[in-house]
């Protein structure tokens, strides 16, 4: 079946609350053609601690105030969009939220955010809500980058079985092989990293992870946490932020060195990570990290170390790696319009392969 290719503007802000990620791309949900229209609305300093402080929040106490929230996430995405001049170019735009809560057991998954209003604000249409289709079929709602990343690898003609891996608040990786096509949550990503240099550097995250560097993993301790039955569990499986912030809570009472926790909480990521990788059906001849932890050259060198693979950068691929997640909600919006498969049973759980996202119009 052919479909025709729209503008599409992909919305993301992740779990670093740095700000949202925009970028308008042309897509048919299965090409997709960089168009180099890459922008990042950083939030600002109220916003930020505010969105902080949500995430901090009991989520029955959010769900309460659900409807303010929404409006509060619509809006900072109304301000990031408006004065972009991609907007006139655009057919539609895709608006993934605000995640505030992710629990794979009970299949909940919650993002804030207001599509109506955003379509009415902005006078386009938006997709929104990619998980609950999958969620109502069965599946955990993520990780939804899977069928993006098979993409990019397909279209880079990588070498086969390659796998990607997004280091972000939490990381997710993917796998394929030309048949198998595996996705899964590996376990954490920066969340906790940031969350100590915050409370003990004053920094939102550890730049070129200089601190860790000083300090050297506590090898006890990182198996402490890599205890956890999440380990132990087969894929598909997905993680929410807060997952290990008991064992985390844990070690950052106890009477190590500042620079040591640091380096144990990159070990932990990078363990993690290694441990994946490994179990994965074939040895990879490819594997691209890409997410905010692919800037971290402490974390980096340690995940290159450990696993001794082919590691490709941007440099090699000509892709912008800021963008990849903004690009991915764009695609799935493309295949949302045109019904097409967003998430499968080997890498959400879900039922059948399922479509997802709902459009909404301007009132």
């Amino acid at each position: 079946m052919k479909y025709d290719y729209i503008n599409i503007i992909g919305l993301m802000s992740g779990t670093s609350m740095d700000g949202i990620d925009i970028s308008l791309v042309r897509t048919n949900g299965l090409d997709l053609i960089r168009l180099n229209k890459n922008f990042f609305h950083e939030y600002s300093f109220t916003a930020k601690k505010k969105l902080i402080n949500i995430l901090k929040e009991d989520i029955n106490t959010n769900m309460k105030r659900k409807k303010y929230l929404d409006e509060f996430v619509t809006n900072e995405h109304y301000l990031a969009l408006k004065d972009l001049d991609i907007l006139a170019d655009c057919d539609l735009i895709g608006f993934h939220g605000q995640t505030i809560y992710h629990n794979p057991i009970n299949k909940t998954s919650i993002q804030l955010g207001d599509p109506i209003k955003l379509a009415t604000l902005l006078n386009k249409d938006v997709v929104f809500g990619f998980r609950s289709n999958d969620l109502s079929k069965g599946g955990q709602g993520a990780p939804l980058a899977p069928i993006y990343h098979k993409y990019i690898i397909q279209s880079l003609d990588l070498g086969l079985p390659s796998c990607i891996v997004n280091i972000g608040g939490v990381s997710n990786l993917t796998y394929w092989d030309g048949e198998n096509l595996i996705g899964y949550d590996t376990g954490p990503g920066n969340v906790l990293i940031d969350d100590y240099s915050l409370n003990k550097f004053n920094k939102n995250y550890d730049k070129d992870g200089l601190i860790a560097s000083k300090g050297s993993p506590i090898k006890d301790e990182v198996e402490k946490f890599l205890e956890s039955d999440y380990f132990k569990m087969s894929p598909p499986k997905s993680l929410d932020k807060l997952s290990f912030i008991i064992p985390y809570k844990k070690l950052i009472k106890k009477q190590y060195s500042i620079y040591d926790i640091m380096a144990t909480l990159v070990e932990f990521t990078t363990e993690s990570i290694a441990i994946s990788v490994k179990k994965l059906p074939k040895k990879v001849n490819n594997i691209i990290i890409t997410g905010g932890g692919y800037k971290n050259i402490y974390l980096m060198s340690r995940l290159k170390k450990r696993l001794k693979l082919n590691f490709l950068n941007e440099r090699q691929l000509g892709i912008n790696f800021d963008y990849l997640e903004a690009e991915l909600i764009a695609y799935l919006s493309g295949r949302s319009v045109n019904n097409i498969p967003i998430t499968f049973p080997s890498t959400t759980g879900v039922s059948e392969p399922t479509s997802g996202g709902t459009l909404y119009q301007p009132l």
